[in-house]
């Protein structure tokens, strides 16, 4: 009973601790980065939990414990490979015959143990790729372990240790493998959420909810530091003929080369929203009018030479209208309406042009 109760709280403590670093993580466990960094740090941390996990251990014999510890390393070896697993087992290996009794052959024999199965659970899930069946894998071959264990030091007693420990260690591996995946599966729809309310699902560039919230700071930020702040209103010219003409799958391919060619031409794509239809914003921090102006009649340059082409392979000409607007010649609070209006006078006369505003006085004054 008493290794049945202690074997549950390595389990709790197992899946605490999975919890709190998923949420942690900034993307799914089951992911693996190949990040040396992410390497180290899972390493590291399931090394620990494990320690924890020797803490609420059992003394089966005055020198022998039982615990979970095995499923820190599954875990490790799950999320990172062999690398994470081979850690996480020396830190544990190191605790066991360093902080936890004296140097006894229990010790040694389950430190090397601890090693040998973060070698083969490193091997398994680089060889078994899929889940659930890697898993399985894991767990019988984790499992058999610290049984083969038990039974090299207790010979004809252990048959009790190893007919409470097996199954209680199957169980709860089970248990924790459900809980990955299912906060694995959160995590995963959590990001691709978060990242659907940002990102423009056609263009791949942020949206106007993200354009909100980034011209908010950057206008704040000009403000604090009293530097230059340019925002640019960029409109693809006669656009509904495109979707008219060709229909509305080679209209969204217009709009997807179009947002390309934006973020090559501004060098950074997080300054480029796309504000709905063929509308596109852009951000340009300290860049001062006369700046701004060069950098709207560049894309105008190259929207002309640039060759878009249509999903049956034909090239179309486009052109675009671009209305600029800078401070601290406008007053931030008027940025947008001013560019807005700019943009609105280069289709006035005549498309294919970019118009800054000029002067605080008065919106509809504009600059050449």
């Amino acid at each position: 009973m008493l290794l049945a109760r202690d074997l549950i709280s390595n389990f709790a403590l197992l899946s605490t601790m999975i919890f709190i670093v998923t949420q942690i993580s900034s993307q799914p466990l089951l992911r693996t980065s190949g990040s040396a960094k992410r390497k180290w740090a899972i390493g590291v941390v399931f090394g620990l939990i494990g320690i924890c996990q020797i803490l609420l251990s059992i003394r089966v014999t005055p020198s022998m414990m039982m615990d979970l510890r095995s499923l820190a390393i599954v875990c490790a070896s799950l999320f990172e490979g062999l690398p994470a697993a081979v850690l996480a087992s020396l830190i544990i290996a190191a605790a066991r015959l360093t902080l936890f009794g004296a140097l006894t052959d229990a010790a040694v024999s389950s430190s090397i143990s601890i090693v040998v199965n973060a070698i083969g659970c490193g091997i398994i899930v680089h060889i078994v790729k899929d889940y659930r069946k890697a898993w399985a894998c894991l767990l019988l071959y984790s499992a058999a372990l610290p049984a083969i264990n038990v039974y090299w030091l207790l010979r004809e007693n252990s048959r009790p240790v190893i007919f409470a420990f097996v199954p209680i260690y199957l169980a709860s591996g089970v248990l924790i493998a459900y809980v990955i995946y299912y906060l694995d599966r959160t995590k995963a729809l959590f990001l691709k959420y978060e990242t659907e309310a940002t990102k423009d699902h056609l263009t791949g560039l942020p949206n106007v909810r993200s354009f909100d919230v980034s011209y908010n700071e950057a206008v704040r930020q000009a403000n604090v530091r009293h530097s230059a702040l340019s925002v640019l209103m960029v409109d693809i010219d006669d656009f509904k003929m495109v979707n008219d003409t060709y229909g509305h799958a080679a209209g969204d391919e217009i709009l997807k080369q179009f947002a390309a060619v934006l973020a090559d031409c501004t060098g950074s794509p997080q300054s480029v929203f796309r504000k709905g239809g063929e509308e596109y914003a852009v951000i340009l921090e300290n860049c001062p009018r006369s700046h701004a102006l060069t950098v709207a009649d560049a894309i105008c340059a190259e929207v002309r030479r640039f060759h878009f082409r249509l999903p049956d392979g034909q090239s179309i000409p486009i052109t675009t209208s671009i209305g600029t607007a800078s401070y601290p010649d406008i007053a931030g609070e008027n940025l947008l309406a001013a560019a807005d209006a700019a943009l609105y006078e280069a289709k006035r006369t005549g498309r294919n042009k970019a118009v800054s505003a000029s002067g605080t006085a008065r919106m509809n004054v504009f600059g050449p």
